[in-house]
């Protein structure tokens, strides 16, 4: 059975690993060809050739279907062809090229073997939080949004929701309940009552107030309260989002707590 060398995925520029995959069904001339492309964009890649690693990659990618196992890291390294590319682009000024590029990398996909790999996928929407980074970098903030998006999308790491919230304030736009949960709907959702509050003014007392009116569960949701200012932890916020509750925190209307 014939089989493809494995660009190793954990790195930046996919160095050339002495693994190989195995890909049946390609025919001899296929299969040598599809070996040549992606050696060629390999090497494109770590030359930062990037149009010419972008052709590569897509012309290899064309080639496999899904359910071949080196489908995923042809994705992966055409992700970060288009990602080398955007940034070459935006740095001589041509911004309607790399929005184009950008387009085409949101539409990349884990779908095949790697799907279930959570440090491959990390990986995989660390390069989108790059783009955003760059994105921000260049005063483009809806576009920073979208490359959030997408990698919270992948992989909810903290750090994506770090730059998202900063990209989100750039532009002034509100979170969406799926920037945080894919787990619960709109519908779904409890009603909630927040008081953000300094500590002796008799917020306990209006939260009391509250609860007992409303019958809503008094809800903490705090990681840890201590001497630490009263953030809203998500985790907590993701658990018990389907029930009413009332809240009783000292915090300010941050940007990353408005959000929530």
């Amino acid at each position: 059975m014939q089989g493809l060398d494995l660009l190793d995925s954990r790195s930046d520029l996919i160095p050339q690993s002495c693994k190989t995959i195995d890909v049946p069904h390609l025919s001899g001339n296929l299969y040598a060809i599809l070996q040549q492309e992606v050696d060629l964009g390999g090497q494109a890649l770590k030359r930062e050739s990037a149009d010419m690693a972008v052709t590569l990659f897509q012309s290899a990618l064309q080639k496999l279907t899904i359910d071949q196992p080196f489908y995923d890291h042809l994705v992966h390294n055409l992700l970060l062809s288009y990602k080398l590319l955007i940034e070459k682009l935006l740095k001589k000024g041509d911004r309607s090229m790399a929005l184009d590029f950008l387009r085409a990398a949101l539409r990349l996909e884990i779908r095949g073997d790697m799907a279930g790999d959570s440090t491959f996928l990390r990986r995989f929407a660390g390069a989108f939080q790059s783009l955003a980074i760059v994105f921000f970098q260049n005063n483009l903030n809806e576009e920073s949004v979208l490359c959030c998006r997408k990698a919270t999308s992948v992989y909810p790491g903290p750090g994506s929701y770090v730059n998202l919230t900063n990209s989100l304030s750039a532009t002034g736009q509100r979170a969406k309940l799926s920037d945080f949960t894919t787990q619960i709907t709109p519908e779904q959702l409890g009603r909630h009552l927040f008081i953000a509050c300094v500590p002796k003014s008799a917020s306990t007392f209006l939260k009391n107030l509250l609860v007992n009116l409303t019958g809503y569960r008094d809800l903490f949701t705090v990681y840890a309260a201590g001497q630490n200012e009263h953030e809203i932890y998500l985790p907590t916020l993701r658990e018990f989002a389907d029930l009413d509750t009332v809240t009783q925190q000292h915090c300010r209307a941050s940007d990353a707590n408005v959000h929530l």
